[in-house]
């Protein structure tokens, strides 16, 4: 216990001595857990987000005026029983017109124009809803080959097919280029880290040659340099985490009234263990690692 008191004390002066050096390494450390906390935090809200556009996205397939209702409700039950279909709703031709009148009860001149014609424009429809928006294709080339293609006067699945594939895409390209800018800045942060170890190992030169003389182990030498690039990531990430929570409190409000979907501070104090150990755990992977290259590469005993 006293060897590990001694090597805690001794990585602390490490720490402080070098105070300028050290913040700068603490500020890089920083800035790449600030990196890492707010992608998980987005990458969170964005999987919501997504998910709730998906539930947004559907595909309505039109059918012939005169089609029997019989013949519409049986296409229903057999899209109603296939995997990846969520939901299927039928909206008959009287249905549409009160939707329609509702959407365009401002235009006077639209409506008029409707009230004039004999009959009611408007087809009845199947509006379907699926658990993969990426796989809306298959529904679709179900309909076209089943017995009710007959019945199917259009689909509007191309219409919606750009918005469908940049929805299912959104996710999984922010994803690529986060981690891909993470890999990026923690290298950097392992570089300034192992710069910051090395000075600090050249002022502390003379107490090295002393311990060695005195019998102090190579363990007991090395330490306390590889706990200094812990004690960076470990502050590094409570300020992180201190200043996640105070920015979300203060902009959850303002970001609710844009995203009702995204609700950052709520789910940060849901998740709160979670990204504690997320943040501290990188932190103090970087910080280690960093330290202990640092040690073996300048440190010889």
């Amino acid at each position: 216990m006293e060897n590990i008191f001694r090597v805690l004390k001794n990585s602390w002066r490490n720490f402080s001595r070098n105070l300028w050096i050290s913040m700068a390494a603490m500020f890089m450390m920083f800035t790449a857990l600030s990196v890492i906390g707010t992608l998980f935090l987005f990458n969170a809200s964005l999987s919501k987000f997504v998910s709730g556009l998906q539930d947004r996205v559907d595909v309505s397939a039109y059918f012939e005026k005169g089609t029997a209702e019989e013949e519409i409700l049986a296409v229903k039950i057999q899209l109603e029983n296939r995997e990846n279909v969520k939901s299927v709703r039928y909206i008959s031709e009287n249905e549409a017109l009160d939707i329609f009148t509702q959407t365009h009860q401002g235009n006077e001149i639209l409506l008029n124009s409707l009230e004039e014609l004999d009959e009611n424009p408007l087809q009845a429809s199947l509006n379907i809803r699926v658990n993969d928006p990426s796989l809306f294709s298959r529904e679709v080339a179900f309909l076209e080959n089943s017995s009710a293609s007959e019945y199917v006067e259009s689909i509007n699945f191309k219409e919606n097919e750009e918005v469908i594939n940049t929805v299912s895409n959104i996710s999984a390209n922010v994803s690529r280029g986060g981690f891909i800018f993470i890999i990026g800045l923690g290298v950097l942060v392992i570089l300034v880290t192992l710069n910051t170890i090395r000075v600090a190992i050249y002022s502390a030169r003379e107490e090295i040659y002393i311990m060695k003389l005195v019998g102090a182990s190579n363990w007991f030498v090395r330490m306390p340099f590889v706990l200094t690039g812990a004690w960076y990531g470990l502050i590094s990430g409570l300020l992180v985490i201190g200043f996640s929570y105070l920015g979300t409190w203060l902009l959850h409000s303002r970001v609710s009234l844009i995203f009702a979907d995204i609700d950052l501070y709520g789910y940060l104090v849901q998740n709160l263990f979670t990204y504690s150990a997320l943040v501290l755990g990188a932190g103090l992977l970087i910080g280690t690692a960093s330290s202990w290259i640092a040690v073996r590469r300048y440190l010889n005993v």
